[in-house]
């Protein structure tokens, strides 16, 4: 159909819009590929043609999955807008948090790579933790059916309880908005001349290691504009961090104070240049395709 929406971005406009350096929705956008800047609008940067098309599991409607996921990004802009890029101190009401969790798990989810490692995975069919839940051995199309479901929920429970959602699915989630022992959300605004830039990894993820050799996730980075970033943090990072000396310092993570309600207010955080240059340096090594800066410089890792 004429009136079918084929830009399918798996960063929303909403955040890359946030990243213009004019009122007409231009960005610098440095590719890899070339080796160089251009001048992008942000309907053409972190999209694919046709990714969330979906012609099996909709009902005849091929793009619902993309008019959900916008509806979802909807409800996140608003608390976005207004509490994360808003003042220096707010208060994230328990509702609020909920929802804003499963956004940024449903980002990590939606992403190409993710698509791409199911398709691997479709390669080596017989091999695949999923193959007992898609026998026909079409992970991409797994891929799309519980991506499909995850999008009209919007809590963690709505998830466990949906009866469509595949098991392995719901670990992930739960991993994603839960952690190992709880996981809060801090905010940093840059104190300085660098910027943060948004690249096509999203989130950014930052992980270490227990005494023993066990992984523990250490905080995933969502840039939202140039001058703030979203960290989604494991309750026991903190320390971790004072330990291993990682490049920002441990008060800019902190917990934030919670409520009986369980409310929580969060004060915004001050990062400096060497601090925002490391989270960049991150973002940029992560990312294969390019990123998005608030100059036309390049920056040096």
């Amino acid at each position: 159909m004429k009136n079918e929406a084929i830009r399918h971005h798996y960063i929303p406009q909403f955040i890359l819009k946030n990243f213009c350096f004019n009122d007409k929705g231009k960005v610098y956008y440095y590719e890899k590929m070339k080796n160089g800047f251009s001048i992008k609008d942000t309907c053409n940067v972190f999209m694919e043609k046709n990714l969330y098309r979906d012609e099996i599991n909709t009902d005849g409607n091929p793009t619902k999955v993309e008019t959900d996921l916008s509806l979802l990004e909807r409800e996140a802009s608003r608390i976005i807008k207004d509490k994360l890029l808003g003042e220096n101190e707010f208060v994230i009401r328990r509702e609020e948090n909920e929802v804003l969790k499963l956004f940024f798990a449903v980002m990590g989810f939606r992403s190409p790579r993710v698509r791409k490692s199911f398709v691997r995975q479709s390669q080596k069919h017989s091999e695949s933790i999923f193959s007992d839940y898609q026998i026909d051995g079409n992970l991409e199309d797994f891929w799309k059916r519980n991506l499909g479901y995850l999008v009209n929920c919007r809590t963690l429970k709505d998830v466990i309880d949906h009866p469509h959602i595949d098991d392995p699915i719901k670990m992930f989630f739960i991993r994603d908005t839960c952690g190992f022992m709880g996981l809060y959300f801090a905010v940093a605004e840059k104190r300085g001349m660098e910027a943060f830039v948004i690249g096509d990894a999203y989130p950014v993820q930052l992980n270490g290691t227990f005494l023993n050799g066990s992984p523990l996730h250490i905080y995933s980075v969502f840039p939202i504009s140039p001058d703030r970033v979203v960290f989604l943090v494991e309750h026991m990072a903190e320390n971790f961090i004072l330990k291993e000396h990682h490049g920002i310092r441990p008060c800019v993570v902190k917990s934030p104070k919670f409520n009986f309600d369980k409310s929580c207010a969060i004060r915004v955080k001050k990062m400096y240049d060497d601090e925002v240059k490391y989270i960049n340096n991150m973002i940029i090594k992560e990312s294969t395709i390019g990123y998005i800066s608030k100059t036309e410089t390049k920056i040096d890792l």
